[in-house]
């Protein structure tokens, strides 16, 4: 067993080598800093699993420690996300850890507690925020507005017992006017605790590095956890025509040749390079698992989407598009369509943008992962730094 999981309880060590083969260098460096009680910033790609190095520790303890009885010291980790979305990522990639270490612990005989996570931001109803002020989860997802407004309010009571405060894409807010309300808030919520919250920092990408160590930590020393790590780019940029003076598709029929040349297929002009990119898309999205499409415009977005979906209907039925339901061709309106028919009809791709709903985007965003859906066609409504899985192209159109 790697040397780094010796610092967590068997039913923890058990459940990670079983789920993986083996901690990568981030998380490595991270429990390090971490067990030792130090805040980190933890500075790694996407993929390195720096989310569960944050995460991993904190779970280990709650699930090796009774849960306090008072409710105002039962929230010890909260997580905060400068988007919201993310949040919600975060909460659904935490039932993997939670219900694997809670089985493997019965099954060595260890009692594990229950662990609940809760999520508090703007979209949260008053209900369920009344909920959580009155029993407040083990694991707190929130944003650092909500955050404040929590310590402005009577439901300050209820973080008394933070012991872990994980800043997640800390690089969005260090150097502006949210991250400097973030700092301060760090700071009230220290003055209602017996004891500082210990904080982790975890970014992708981030410079001055040393900076926003200084800014995560306070007036704290904050150890940086930055293993090497080189980038590799496979950037091209491809026109889908041979001449973008001569739009159109080749003709099979031959041109008859001048005296001494030889015999060529002729252009027949289609007077619109779109056909062309569209077509080009589908075919590159159906040579791999999972695309995104950027486009710079919601209609843009719905246009590019209508077309894929109308070839690869024709790809894979041999029959044309008009035979099916416009709804289930177009973008993002598959919802009006009878789930009978959904079932029956190829889709490629489902368009992403701000005019679709918060449900839908959640669930297209789902879909993508976990392989249901081959392709997500985007406006910048599909935030940076939301959790995608393994993505295998991104496509920018324009």
């Amino acid at each position: 067993m790697h040397p780094a999981l010796e610092r967590f309880s068997p039913a923890t060590r058990e459940w990670f080598a079983g789920a993986f083969p083996e901690p990568t260098p981030a998380q490595a460096g991270a429990w390090e800093a971490i067990s030792s009680g130090r805040h980190a910033l933890v500075v790694a790609p996407t993929g390195s699993g720096k989310t569960l190095s944050a995460f991993l520790w904190s779970l280990d303890r709650l699930a090796a420690t009774p849960r306090p009885e008072s409710p105002k010291k039962r929230t010890r980790v909260l997580y905060i996300s400068p988007l919201k979305a993310l949040g919600v990522d975060v909460e659904r990639n935490l039932r993997a850890p939670l219900v694997g270490i809670a089985a493997t612990g019965r099954r060595l005989g260890q009692e594990v507690p229950p662990i609940g996570v809760g999520v508090r931001s703007g979209d949260t109803p008053s209900a369920d925020r009344r909920l959580l002020q009155r029993e407040p989860p083990d694991i707190l997802i929130t944003t650092p507005e909500s955050l404040y407004l929590m310590l402005t309010s009577s439901a300050r009571e209820t973080l008394a017992g933070v012991e872990t405060v994980i800043v997640d894409e800390i690089h969005a807010v260090a150097a502006s006017k949210r991250g400097a309300h973030l700092a301060v808030t760090l700071e009230r919520l220290d003055a209602v605790l017996e004891k500082p919250a210990q904080r982790i920092g975890l970014s992708a990408t981030v410079r001055p590095i040393e900076e926003v160590a200084r800014f995560l930590g306070g007036h704290a020393p904050v150890t940086i956890v930055q293993p090497p790590a080189a980038k590799t780019f496979d950037l091209r940029v491809v026109v889908p025509v041979e001449d973008m003076t001569e739009l159109g598709v080749r003709s099979t029929d031959p041109v008859s040749p001048g005296p001494g040349e030889p015999e060529e297929t002729g252009l027949q002009s289609a007077g619109s390079i779109w056909p062309h990119v569209d077509r080009a898309i589908v075919e590159h999205v159906l040579e791999h698992r999972s695309t995104i499409v950027f486009a710079n415009s919601r209609r843009l977005a719905e246009r590019i989407t209508a077309s894929m979906n109308e070839l690869y209907v024709e790809i894979v039925t041999g029959e044309a598009p008009e035979k099916f339901p416009a709804q289930l061709v177009g973008g993002s309106g598959l919802t009006k369509a009878p789930a009978a028919t959904l079932t029956e009809t190829p889709v490629l791709a489902r368009a992403h943008h701000g005019s679709v709903s918060k449900e839908q985007r959640a669930q297209i965003e789902d879909d993508l992962k976990s392989g249901r859906l081959r392709c997500v066609v985007a406006t910048s409504s599909l935030e940076l730094g939301i959790d995608m899985g393994a993505v295998d192209l991104v496509i920018q159109v324009e």
